[in-house]
């Protein structure tokens, strides 16, 4: 396989993190780990121990985190990078990290002062955990009484603290006069029952299955509102809403996982010889044309995606609250890019002909994982049709697009 082609996009270096070439670099040392273990990830149904190992001790878990407790911060654009970077080299690995990385930015960015330094505690955490209150969580004296069952809690196997959410019970069981109040809530791994669910098509390596909580504790200190926390720490990144935040990771996934499957099929075209013609793929007009079209798209897509995010961290550093035409481009470029990279894994498995069907192809996996990823709620087709509503000034914001509180005062960092 040859080396991703990753071009550089052109813009100005204060937007950029300076810890951007080092986390580059942390890709490619576990890179080799994670391409020698993807097929033990697949047949594991979650990611191998080596490749957790390898991703723990690069530091890489902590990219988005703030600084103050041990994370590097990093901008948007960097984080699509990396997470960009690391699915290119394993589908599983760059979806695990992207959702514990982020999740460790949520956590980091918004829990009380004595819940995270509770949570950070001891070497950088891993986190897993479905941000949709499919619980129900019980005021008791100092805290919460958490019970409910979530889907989709990728890396739950590996990770230290599950980071998830409910709807507070009204207490003295009065309905309430308004939307229930939720919460998001950080319980140990140890509270946590995970079930053999994940049987699937696509991301198999991700080991996201269901989990429940049965009446586990959680202290006041370990929780904060839902999707609306107040900022408690951290500088403009932890400003964004809780679906902007979460907007470079699926959209960097993409495509990586895109970019992946054209490195693949390029490398195969030439040895791959065609029954009805007898001739090498690589050899065929149609096919040079094909791929020249494909990388044209995700060339494309990639540059609207630094456009859309470089737009949203502009406002955030500008201290700017996001208007609907910003929401518009941030909901857009995530299920584009998401359809695009889909359509672009497919060419290059239907291009892969029938030796792409076996386990070892890593065009199958590109294909299947990328499909799955467009079921994926961050890249929904309803997108269009806000785009739509903002365009004809009708649109109105989905609570889950609302800006968050004004910032709580303890550890906030200029």
């Amino acid at each position: 396989m040859s080396e991703p082609r990753m071009s550089e996009p052109r813009m100005s270096e204060p937007r950029r993190s300076p810890e951007r070439e080092r986390l580059l670099a942390a890709v490619e040392r576990v890179r080799g780990v994670a391409t020698a273990h993807a097929e033990a990830s697949e047949r594991q149904r979650t990611l191998a121990p080596a490749v957790v190992d390898a991703l723990r001790s690069s530091g890489l878990f902590a990219i988005a985190a703030p600084r103050a407790l041990g994370g590097a911060e990093c901008d948007p654009l960097t984080q699509m990078e990396i997470f960009e970077a690391m699915a290119h080299a394993d589908t599983s690995a760059g979806w695990s990290l992207m959702i514990s990385a982020l999740l460790a930015a949520m956590v980091g960015g918004t829990l009380p002062d004595e819940g995270a330094r509770e949570v950070f505690a001891g070497p950088f955490p891993t986190f897993a955990g479905l941000q949709v209150p499919c619980g129900v969580a019980r005021r008791v004296a100092g805290g919460y009484a958490l019970e409910g069952r979530w889907a989709f809690g990728s890396g739950v196997r590996h990770a230290r603290w599950v980071f998830t959410s409910a709807i507070a019970a009204p207490e003295g069981g009065a309905p309430p006069a308004g939307p229930p109040e939720m919460l998001s809530l950080a319980v140990p791994r140890e509270q946590v029952v995970i079930e053999d669910t994940w049987d699937v098509a696509g991301l198999r390596g991700t080991g996201s299955e269901h989990y429940r909580i049965e009446g586990a504790f959680v202290p006041e200190a370990r929780t904060c509102p839902f999707p609306a926390a107040p900022q408690r720490r951290g500088g403009a990144l932890y400003s964004l809403p809780f679906v902007a935040l979460m907007a470079a990771g699926h959209v960097g996934f993409a495509l990586g996982v895109a970019r992946r499957a054209l490195d693949e099929i390029a490398a195969v075209a030439p040895r791959r010889v065609k029954v009805w013609p007898q001739l090498a793929l690589g050899s065929h007009a149609a096919f040079h044309m094909d791929l020249g079209r494909a990388e044209a798209k995700l060339a494309a897509a990639r540059a609207y995606a630094f456009d859309a995010l470089g737009r949203m961290w502009d406002r955030a550093r500008a201290g700017e609250a996001l208007s609907i035409d910003d929401w518009s481009a941030i909901r857009l470029v995530q299920t584009y890019v998401t359809e695009v990279a889909a359509e672009v894994a497919g060419f290059a498995y239907r291009a892969g002909g029938g030796s792409a069907l076996y386990a070892e192809s890593p065009l199958q996996r590109c294909f299947r994982d990328m499909h799955a990823a467009t079921q994926h709620i961050s890249a929904t087709d309803d997108a269009y049709e806000f785009a739509g509503r903002a365009r004809l000034g009708i649109a109105a914001l989905h609570p889950m697009l609302a800006p968050r509180p004004s910032p709580a005062p303890a550890g906030r960092e200029p």
